[in-house]
């Protein structure tokens, strides 16, 4: 059979009409690649901003709740306060530190600390007697008063501390005249110099600061190498001061100072 003479060009136009709806679909194609990558990454900054904002809130509602703790705080310790009669410094004589081994009488000395330290030591017994439905008088439990330090023959050493007072707004005890202040710079004329040279049965500030924590100097002399760096609050009698003597006994053990095994709780009495 004789074959046509008219090319059959059926294949190749299905061939080149192959080719011609591939190049329509590569671009098609590409367009949708890039708009699932580009809602892909939209999505992902969207993400990262609404973790962002999250972080943020979560941070917001962070410092807002510690805010409100501290104003809490803050209210509480006013209330504490508020709860007992103010007691008038200048009609305080003292603060009675009663223990396991006795008691220790200590008269206030605010003519060598001034008001400060005897304030504070006040507010203390108030509000742990506030907290604990005591008697300022008759001796009230503190949550960090305790001895802890005993170095024989020369000091025993303790906090006087309540969680809700601050001994931030004490200050330290004036150079006593008798002192001569030629060796302070100008600018901080009784620079180290905030009381006397202590006597056997001053009670002062440890560390030259002004508390929490307390000693009572028991040398039988003037601590000169001391200097004039600690501001003295209160004195004992000779009774209380056998009492603090007794401490030394006392199993303890050495870390550089000679720590108590076992600190002695101490409740607080003004008179």
């Amino acid at each position: 059979m004789k074959q046509s003479s008219t090319p059959n060009i059926s294949a190749p136009l299905s061939r080149s009409g192959a080719r011609r709806k591939t190049s329509l679909i590569n671009p098609i194609c590409a367009a949708a690649t890039l708009f699932v990558l580009v809602l892909f990454s939209l999505g992902g900054t969207l993400l990262f901003f609404a973790r962002s904002n999250n972080n943020n809130n979560n941070e917001s509602q962070e410092a807002q709740r510690q805010s409100s703790q501290l104003r809490r705080q803050q209210k509480q310790s006013e209330d504490i306060i508020s709860k007992v009669e103010k007691r008038d410094p200048t009609n305080t004589q003292g603060l009675l530190v009663r223990t396991e081994i006795g008691d220790i009488r200590i008269a206030f000395r605010p003519d060598l600390a001034g008001p400060s330290s005897i304030q504070y030591i006040i507010d203390v017994v108030e509000a742990a007697a506030s907290k604990t439905d005591g008697n300022v008088n008759n001796g009230v439990a503190c949550s960090r008063c305790k001895f802890y330090r005993a170095e024989k023959k020369l000091l025993l050493q303790g906090v006087i501390a309540q969680n809700s007072i601050s001994s931030s707004a004490v200050a330290l005890g004036p150079c006593p005249e008798d002192v001569p202040p030629d060796y302070c710079p100008e600018h901080d004329p009784n620079c180290a110099c905030h009381g006397p040279i202590m006597t056997k049965g001053m009670v002062g500030w440890a560390g030259g600061g002004e508390g929490p924590d307390f000693f009572i100097n028991t040398f039988e002399k003037p601590v000169d190498w001391w200097e004039t760096q600690h501001t003295v609050w209160g004195e004992l009698d000779e009774e209380s001061i056998r009492v603090v003597e007794s401490a030394y006994d006392l199993p303890a053990h050495n870390q550089g100072m000679r720590m108590l095994d076992k600190p002695i709780d101490i409740t607080l009495a003004l008179f």
